[in-house]
């Protein structure tokens, strides 16, 4: 079968490989889809590998059909419709570094446990919605930590999916105000159909002048009304801007993924006690976003995916992945 791995640095191949030989404890996962996620292109720049130096293999946002139940697996059967965890606590990684991944006709999950590695589909929700499941948790996850209120107003940077995805999630929770940043006017596009209350372009406007049209004056010079901040953008300048525009008490999350140090004026903070804090992964999301995926508007879930491309066109799909105008890419299986 054929399974996409990495390589080298900026190099990834479509890989024949034998099928998927389970265990007793294995289950074999037949791919109905897998997103292509931010961390997919980095884990091809970097040409990341496995920790013996074999290739990586990608894909962990997936969902499929069950196939082969190993003899001593209990509470999963044949037939089932499953999202599979990627970073499932019984030491299942897939594609994240591990020697599984799903961007391939078959996935192989160690140690499989119902309820954590392998989580049911509610009816009615097909495969390719189910994948989704991965980038709205971690969306999800950064919104929990922002702790935004019904009468919060939100600044998200970064109308990528994860930023897409908090943009769902705030309007979900009814949050007074949502306001999407981002330099591309396509993804700003997607950012209004998935309920952005405003949209603000660095390129034509002055943010902070922008979210005080909308959020208000934020009681001192040059200070907005905005409560929570969600950088899920990862541009150099995105926290210094936002921490000299933060108004007191109020939260800046940084979701976004920083290779290199960002500088702080502390300084500047002590007096506004801005809250600065960070959101990675999902600890308790997936379960929650599975129960309320059948409630989720389904306009809104067809903006969040800009581009779906069958697995045979598994190139085509990482370069529209690596365009500024794209949301989420999904591959699908047949």
């Amino acid at each position: 079968m054929k399974l996409v791995r990495v390589h080298a640095p900026g190099e990834y191949r479509i890989d024949d490989v034998t099928m998927p030989n389970p265990g007793p404890r294995d289950v074999v996962v037949k791919m109905g889809a897998c997103g292509i996620c931010g961390s997919d292109i980095h884990f091809v720049q970097w040409g990341m590998r496995q920790a013996d130096g074999e290739p990586m293999p990608l894909g962990h946002e997936s969902a499929g059909i069950v196939e082969t139940v190993g003899a001593e697996v209990t509470g999963i059967e044949p037939g089932a419709r499953v999202f599979v965890n990627p970073m499932a606590a019984d030491g299942s990684v897939i594609g994240n570094g591990g020697p599984e991944g799903a961007f391939s006709p078959r996935v192989l999950v160690r140690n499989a446990v119902a309820g954590q590695s392998l989580l049911p589909i509610p009816d009615g929700i097909s495969l390719a919605t189910a994948a989704l499941v991965e980038p709205l948790a971690v969306a999800m996850h950064g919104v929990n930590r922002g702790q935004p209120t019904a009468e919060s107003q939100v600044a998200v940077f970064g109308c990528g999916p994860i930023g897409l995805g908090a943009i769902l999630w705030l309007k979900r929770r009814g949050v007074r105000h949502v306001a999407a940043v981002d330099i591309s006017a396509a993804r700003l596009g997607y950012a209004q159909k998935m309920g952005a209350d405003a949209v603000i372009n660095p390129l034509e406007q002055n943010v902070a002048e922008a979210l005080r049209a909308v959020h208000g004056e934020g009681g001192g010079e040059g200070l907005v009304g905005t409560d929570v901040f969600l950088d899920m953008a990862g541009a150099k300048t995105v926290i210094p801007d936002i921490l000299k525009m933060a108004k007191q008490h109020s939260r800046l999350v940084v979701t976004a993924v920083y290779l290199e140090p960002i500088p702080v004026d502390f300084m500047s903070l002590i007096l506004r006690e801005v809250e600065i804090t960070t959101a990675g992964g999902y600890p308790r999301e997936l379960h929650d976003v599975l129960a309320q995926l059948p409630d989720v508007d389904p306009e809104m879930l067809k903006a969040y995916v800009s581009h779906t491309l069958p697995f045979e066109q598994f190139d085509e799909a990482f370069r529209i992945a690596q365009q500024p105008d794209s949301a989420k890419v999904m591959v699908t299986f047949s």
